[in-house]
């Protein structure tokens, strides 16, 4: 992914964020504009209470008959004003009910977030006798994103936790250092990452929408390299190799809300045993619209050492994430 692709990637989450604020401004405006109209019911008390006034004035040879008359008009109002307050009533029903809890802890809660990261590359790869320092930011426009799909599923009951999150990537870049026999080098990588955990909640603070999970599970990969070295001193050569692994993995996430629709997400995890070592560090903001929906932004750096078999991938990818959830 160029330089000015991941700009335009930006710049189109960026509109998508403005867009949802919008309509969530424009829907409190509609809400408080279809609450019952209060001047009105007041208008009708201050009615009846000149009506009771002028009832006292007449003679009192027509007081018995005033005061039924008086007492089957308050009998009217009571009664006209009661529909109003019911009103009132299924109006704060249907606002809670919009703006209320998820469904009961008791029952499966699902989310899938589909998302795009626009990763960086830094660190050392090498096949064989073949090895090249890598380190090309997500600004760099040698960088190029050529296929990627990932996605997170979440399932959720009571406090258990079931988390999958699956990538799969083409990524190659050009701004590497291949030492001084050649005079450069490209290299590619196609990663495909599945890291299924499971876990428990320990804190569920419902009122607050803050909670944190403890997970365990295993990171796998698979990994293709194919390094090209350009012709320098010596002649130019190519190497290609795949290697397949799984890294036992542990760690934590939390969620806590900053305001009624605004919340901050965090995840972090290491571990290793396919590898020498890995982890995984994410940070983000999010905005939820409506009850299923949010937008999720923020920063991912994951990180692993694999040495075995002729085969070094030391590598970390870094770079911004942006993701859709979507509540079922």
């Amino acid at each position: 992914m160029t330089l000015i692709q991941t700009r335009q990637a930006a710049f189109g989450l960026a509109l998508i964020l403005v867009s949802v604020c919008a309509v969530n401004v424009l829907a409190q405006k509609q809400t408080r504009g279809n609450t019952p109209n209060e001047g009105a019911v007041r208008s009708n008390l201050d009615r009846a209470t000149d009506e009771s006034q002028q009832s006292d004035r007449i003679t009192s040879s027509g007081a018995l008959t005033a005061w039924a008359e008086t007492s089957k008009h308050q009998t009217g109002i009571s009664q006209t004003t009661t529909p109003a307050n019911n009103s009132n009533t299924a109006g704060s029903n249907e606002a809670a009910a919009t703006t209320g809890p998820q469904a009961p802890a008791d029952k499966w809660q699902f989310q899938f977030t589909p998302y795009l990261w626009i990763a960086g590359l830094s660190g050392r790869a090498g096949i064989g006798t073949l090895t090249t320092d890598v380190d090309a930011g997500i600004t760099d426009t040698s960088v190029h994103l050529n296929f990627g799909f990932m996605g997170t599923f979440e399932a959720r009951k009571n406090r258990l936790v079931i988390l999958t999150d699956l990538q799969y990537s083409d990524l190659s870049t050009e701004h590497t250092t291949p030492g001084p026999l050649f005079s450069g080098a490209r290299a590619s990588f196609k990663t495909f990452v599945l890291d299924p955990e499971v876990g428990y909640r320990v804190i569920d603070n419902q009122e607050k929408g803050a909670s944190v999970d403890v997970l365990g599970g295993f990171r796998y990969w698979h990994l293709r390299t194919d390094l090209l070295f350009n012709a320098g001193a010596v002649p130019t050569r190519s190497a290609t190799a795949s290697r397949d692994w799984a890294d036992g993995v542990v760690g934590l996430r939390g969620r806590a809300h900053i305001s009624p629709r605004l919340f901050v997400v965090g995840k972090g995890d290491l571990g290793g045993g396919g590898s020498k070592f890995t982890y995984q560090l994410f940070g983000g903001v999010g905005v939820t619209f409506g009850k299923r929906y949010a937008l999720i932004g923020g920063y991912r750096h994951l990180h692993v050492n694999y040495n075995k078999d002729n085969f070094l991938f030391d590598m970390s990818l870094h770079g911004p994430i942006f993701g859709f959830g979507i509540k079922f």
